[in-house]
C-alpha cells in the first residue's frame, strides 16, 4: 500500500543552496545586461529555485524582468562553435522537434518585470536583488533570459564585461551564458543614451552572483534512470 501511495512531487522546499561568482574585470559599465541561464539535467533534480542576484555599480532604480514561459520548452544549447553566437538557444516541442534558433527578443511584451527597487551606489561591494518575493523557478532543460536594468542617469549604473567563454558559468545544477548589454536608460529602450545607434551590445557578460536553492526529485521507479547507477544499485538490491 505505501508503495501505491509514495508521493511523487517534491514537497520540500530546498535540499541545497549554491552561490556563484562570475568573473568580474569591469570591462564596462552602462545601463543593463541581458542574458540566460539554464537548468541541467545532470542530476536527479525536480527544479532549482534562483532566490537573489547580486550586482555592483551606481545603481538606482533598478528592474528585474524574466522571458514568459510559453508552450514551447527551451531544452538545449547551441553547439555552435562560434563563442560570439552562444547566447543563442534551440527551442524544442515536447516531442524534441527544433522549431526554432534565435537570440532573446529584447521587446518588453517578451518579459516578465519581478522584481523593483531603488538602490543606492555600491561601486565595490556587491548589492543583492532579493527575488525571494517572487523567485525564477527553472525545470530541468529549461532555458529563461534574465534581464537586468537600471533608469539610472549615467553609463555606470550595472558593471559587465566582454565576452571571453562560450560559457560565463557552469557547475553542476546551472549554466549562465554571455547576452547583451543595454546602453539606454529607458528599460527595452531602442534609444542609446547619446541619442543615436544601436541600443544593445552583444557578446557581453554578467558580473556578480547568483544565489539559487537546488530541489531533487523524489525516487519512484518512473525516475529510476534519472538517478546515479550507485544509487539505482541501491533501490534495486
Amino acid at each position: 500500500m505505501a508503495s501505491i501511495n509514495r508521493p511523487k512531487i517534491a514537497t520540500h522546499l530546498i535540499n541545497e543552496n549554491v552561490t556563484i561568482d562570475t568573473t568580474d574585470r569591469e570591462d564596462h559599465t552602462f545601463c543593463g545586461i541581458a542574458f540566460p541561464v539554464q537548468c541541467k539535467t545532470i542530476l536527479p533534480v525536480d527544479k532549482i529555485v534562483i532566490k537573489s542576484l547580486s550586482v555592483r555599480g551606481a545603481l538606482g532604480p533598478i528592474t528585474v524582468w524574466i522571458t514568459k514561459e510559453n508552450d514551447m520548452k527551451y531544452s538545449s544549447l547551441s553547439n555552435s562553435s562560434n563563442a560570439a553566437r552562444s547566447d543563442r538557444v534551440v527551442r524544442q516541442r515536447g516531442d524534441g522537434s527544433s522549431v526554432n534558433k534565435g537570440q532573446m527578443i529584447m521587446k518588453e511584451k517578451y518579459w516578465d518585470k519581478i522584481y523593483e527597487k531603488t538602490h543606492p551606489a555600491s561601486y565595490r561591494q556587491y548589492c543583492e536583488l532579493d527575488l525571494s518575493a517572487n523567485p525564477i523557478i527553472l525545470k530541468p532543460g529549461e532555458i529563461r533570459g534574465i534581464y537586468i536594468h537600471s533608469t539610472h542617469d549615467s553609463d555606470q549604473a550595472l558593471v559587465y564585461d566582454n565576452q571571453q567563454n562560450i560559457k560565463t558559468h557552469d557547475d553542476n545544477f546551472l549554466t549562465v551564458l554571455p547576452g547583451r548589454a543595454h546602453v539606454s536608460t529607458e528599460v527595452f529602450g531602442t534609444r542609446p543614451i547619446w541619442g543615436w545607434g544601436n541600443a544593445w551590445r552583444d557578446n557581453r557578460e554578467f558580473v556578480g552572483q547568483i544565489s539559487y536553492g537546488v530541489v531533487y526529485k523524489l525516487w519512484n521507479p518512473s525516475e529510476h534512470l534519472s538517478f546515479g547507477k550507485n544509487f539505482r544499485r541501491l533501490t534495486t538490491e
